[in-house]
């Protein structure tokens, strides 16, 4: 069991539906066909898994700083393990991208493929970079899904909204992990500065979102985002439980797949 959980903590579970979930939801909501959406949803879930196992291979040692309960730095898990895992993932995730997707949205697989695995390589070399990097690969399956419906161009606002959420997010993420991180240009600037910046952001896609109204369960669906948001302020800047703020914020985008209905 132990050893069960260690991997279901390394492949990350709930980030790793969350980009797939977004194919999933729109396509079914469209197509009304479970085999095509689900095709086109799994090869996002095993690049996710390929991406966070390669990142904590890369990471393992900021990782004993940053998150020394991770199953790696933590021992629960050993390196060999791991990379015969990210071996598996990455054959199932070209795989059945060759199976499943058409060869004109391919290519943003493929891309989103590659921004994955090339993140560990950002972090070290062009740290300022970390957080719009991480948004912008988040946004990509938004993407794919608007390259889809070409005649539904709020979905681009939608994926602009996502990378706002994100980027808000992996700022706080940033906050969190400058200890162990190499010395960028967000260093410079104090944690509660960049806090402060991170939920502007958000409001601001909040606000973008609300632009994209168009039936009341997507303002029931706007409205919960926004208490989600505001409670995550009220552990960040009140309680100071910022494991759980951040985690309110990955709520937060788990809610607002309604908008791809």
């Amino acid at each position: 069991m132990v050893f069960l959980r260690a991997i279901l903590r390394l492949i990350r579970p709930s980030s790793s539906i969350l980009g797939g979930l977004a194919i999933f939801v729109a396509l079914l909501a469209r197509t009304r066909n479970l085999g095509i959406s689900f095709g086109k949803a799994i090869p996002l879930f095993f690049i996710a898994v390929c991406t966070f196992v390669a990142n904590d291979l890369d990471d393992l040692e900021r990782d004993r700083v940053n998150h020394p309960e991770r199953p790696l730095p933590a021992g629960h898990l050993t390196p060999g393990v791991a990379a015969v895992l990210y071996f598996v993932s990455l054959v199932l995730a070209l795989f059945s991208t060759r199976h499943f997707v058409a060869q004109d949205i391919a290519f943003w697989y493929y891309g989103l493929f590659i921004l994955s695995i090339s993140y560990g390589y950002v972090v070290e070399c062009l740290p300022s970079l970390k957080a719009p990097y991480v948004a912008a690969a988040t946004s990509v399956p938004v993407l794919i899904v608007a390259r889809s419906y070409p005649d539904e161009p709020r979905l681009y606002v939608i994926a602009v909204c996502v990378f706002l959420f994100t980027l808000g997010r992996e700022i706080c993420g940033v906050i969190l992990d400058r200890l162990g991180d190499p010395i960028s240009y967000l260093h410079s600037f104090e944690p509660a500065s960049l806090a402060l910046v991170s939920f502007i952001v958000q409001v601001a896609g909040l606000l973008l979102l609300a632009t994209q109204i168009r039936a009341q369960g997507e303002t029931a669906c706007l409205l919960a985002m926004t208490l989600l948001l505001a409670l995550a302020g009220v552990y960040w800047f009140k309680s100071e439980r910022y494991r759980r703020a951040t985690l309110l914020m990955k709520v937060q985008l788990f809610v607002g797949l309604y908008f791809l209905v």
